[in-house]
């Protein structure tokens, strides 16, 4: 029960108190009334009596429109904040683009670069503040794991890193296909290992490779691929931390996905995928390039 209506509730158990008191002091004082000498005509049940009748029944009356009046007042309060959270996250997702459109058109221009790129980490700070202060006000099954996983990335490019895996952990909870529920469970994995929690981010990557155990039905290229990515993912967040001989195993995973599928532009795209992923890897073990940054599920494939 929301807390309106849970408002409402309490008001109309109050009123119907309030009410009860009333009679019972209105019958209180007849019988003070007889006590007293004062004539007092026989009267039958209750339910006979037309002016108790029209009593109750208007009082009845008045509880139901007031439950109405609170129920139209959540709804429109519900939609409302979808409309204000729709529109937040719009805007968050805009800013990357942003973004890297400042970081090209001022090439050259460090300190530029830098002030844009500071405001836009501050318009996502305060947005990803509003839209979690939203969420949380909503009942859970109105927000989408899309919706959770968006707040979540723009607390962690915000590097508000407690927040975005409280929200990827509500983006999993509420996820009712396998391409919402993967992509947070991934992304949850990889904040694992930025936190200094890997064997935590290793039990999620695993559990990612089960996702069709949950979700079944899928054709075989779907399954393979998902599981390619996942191994990919998996492989740059050891490489992360300095494990890249468990990097390599992952990426020879995939090797193995992929070569057990038929040829094709799709098995192609992901034999160039896991090549350019052991590129990056030997330049990372070799020293001469910076850690794989495993990207936002949003941006790639399952």
């Amino acid at each position: 029960m929301s807390n309106t209506l849970r408002k409402a509730f309490y008001g109309i158990i109050f009123f119907a108190a309030l009410g009860v008191c009333l009679s019972s002091l209105g019958g209180h004082a007849q019988v003070l009334a007889a006590e007293n000498g004062a004539a007092a005509s026989p009267k039958g049940p209750w339910y006979r009596d037309i002016s108790t009748i029209i009593s109750v029944t208007a009082l009845a009356f008045s509880f139901g429109t007031t439950f109405v009046s609170y129920h139209r007042t959540e709804m429109q309060d519900i939609q409302a904040s979808r409309q204000e959270l729709r529109g937040i996250l719009q805007r968050l997702s805009a800013i990357p683009r942003e973004n890297l459109e400042a970081a090209k058109r001022y090439a050259g221009d460090q300190s530029s670069i830098a002030g844009v790129s500071q405001l836009y980490n501050q318009e996502c700070t305060m947005l990803s503040r509003q839209a979690a202060e939203i969420a949380k006000r909503l009942p859970k099954n109105l927000v989408s794991g899309t919706e959770y996983y968006a707040i979540a990335v723009a607390f962690q490019s915000s590097y508000n890193l407690s927040a975005a895996k409280e929200f990827l952990n509500l983006a999993m909870t509420v996820a009712n296909n396998f391409n919402d529920e993967i992509g947070a469970i991934r992304s949850s994995a990889n904040l694992d290992f930025i936190t200094g929690r890997p064997e935590e981010g290793r039990v999620l990557y695993q559990q990612a490779l089960n996702i069709f155990a949950k979700y079944p039905g899928y054709d075989p290229y779907t399954i393979a691929s998902t599981h390619i990515y996942t191994e990919i993912f998996w492989g740059g967040s050891e490489a992360g931390i300095g494990q890249f001989q468990l990097a390599t195993q992952h990426a020879d995973n995939a090797q193995r996905i992929v070569e057990g599928l038929p040829a094709s532009m799709g098995s192609d795209g992901l034999k160039a995928q896991i090549e350019q992923a052991r590129q990056q890897l030997a330049r990372v073990s070799a020293g001469t390039a910076s850690a794989p940054v495993v990207p936002a599920q949003t941006w790639l494939p399952h």
